[in-house]
């Protein structure tokens, strides 16, 4: 085993967990490659993250997905941020320290953290004061595990995996945001109807609006796989495939709908029946196994309106972002 030097600055992966990942914005401009864009799926708590350790906004972050990892900390010190659900938060294990979800941490060489997701979200972000020392592919960070591009070694972490840190010049000092409210639970996303709305009946389209899903245990970084009703897609069957949009919601030749995430296919062949705005897209990160969600149409002029009001509402929490 290669000596490691002294100076080198590294996160320890002590136990894996079962999907966690670096990611950044993602990678756009390449879907017409086959490339998917990936990127984190919340992008509010990538942000805040990283505003609560003094990054850019688009530093790259470790997204934890279902079940999150232990580390260790292998640097004389480091700043970190867990920005999640309602219940979750960070576990100093050798310190019998919890920290809660919306504030910054200083840390110590030796010091052992483990994620906790809680019960009440699918994803929470972790970030720490500069950012990861991986190269860009494509223009991004971004992990695709499933073409083996981007973050550490293309792929989740795992046992025994360093991740080498960028911690010149550091500077970190603990921040907590105030008006940092985690959504506790999400059973309805907004959508827009279409693109493929010939290929449904109206009776169809009202059954889906009317439907309580289910979020099955068919969930990766590609889509959500939801139970409920069967939609009818004997019109669909014929279609040519067409490009995949981030909040797309396909329905199998099964009738099953599936929520489409950023690691999805660049292109598809079953029908999309609607989008969820991209207000709300970020909130998947709050849903759990065996939850019943719904979906209740807007227009593009509203989900516009929308999306201004989230953004000014997003801007209050930022502002109130302070040092302690």
């Amino acid at each position: 085993m290669t000596k490691l030097d002294e100076n080198f600055s590294y996160l320890k992966v002590l136990s894996g967990g079962q999907t966690t990942s670096l990611q950044d914005f993602g990678r756009y401009g390449h879907q017409d490659k086959g490339v998917p864009p990936s990127g984190v799926i919340n992008f509010q708590n990538m942000i805040l993250a990283n505003k609560l350790v003094g990054n850019a906004v688009n530093d790259a972050v470790l997204e934890t997905f279902i079940s999150g990892p232990i580390i260790e900390v292998n640097a004389n010190e480091a700043l970190i941020a867990l920005v999640g659900g309602n219940q979750s938060y960070l576990e100093i294990l050798n310190k019998n320290l919890t920290i809660r979800s919306g504030r910054s941490i200083q840390l110590k060489r030796g010091d052992r953290i483990k994620i906790i997701l809680g019960k009440d979200n699918l994803i929470s972000t972790l970030a720490i004061y500069g950012g990861f020392k991986v190269k860009d592919v494509l223009g991004s960070k971004s992990t695709n595990p499933s073409v083996k591009m981007g973050g550490f070694n293309g792929g989740f972490l795992e046992d025994n995996l360093n991740l080498p840190l960028n911690l010149n010049n550091y500077e970190g000092q603990d921040r907590i945001v105030l008006k940092y409210e985690p959504i506790k639970e999400i059973t309805q996303f907004r959508v827009i109807l279409g693109p493929h709305l010939d290929k449904f009946t109206q009776n169809v389209i009202e059954k889906f609006l009317s439907t309580s899903w289910r979020v099955t245990k068919d969930i990766n970084r590609m889509g959500i796989k939801l139970s409920g009703d069967v939609i009818d897609t004997s019109s669909g069957r014929d279609m040519l495939s067409d490009g995949n949009q981030i909040g797309s919601i396909q329905v199998t030749l099964k009738g099953e709908p599936i929520i489409l995430l950023p690691d999805r296919g660049t292109i598809g062949g079953y029908p999309k029946i609607a989008t969820i705005i991209s207000s709300d897209f970020g909130l998947i990160s709050n849903l759990k196994v065996g939850q019943n969600i719904n979906f209740k149409k807007v227009s593009i002029e509203q989900a516009q309106t929308i999306s201004k009001e989230t953004r000014e509402k997003f801007d209050e929490v930022l502002s109130s972002v302070t040092k302690i």
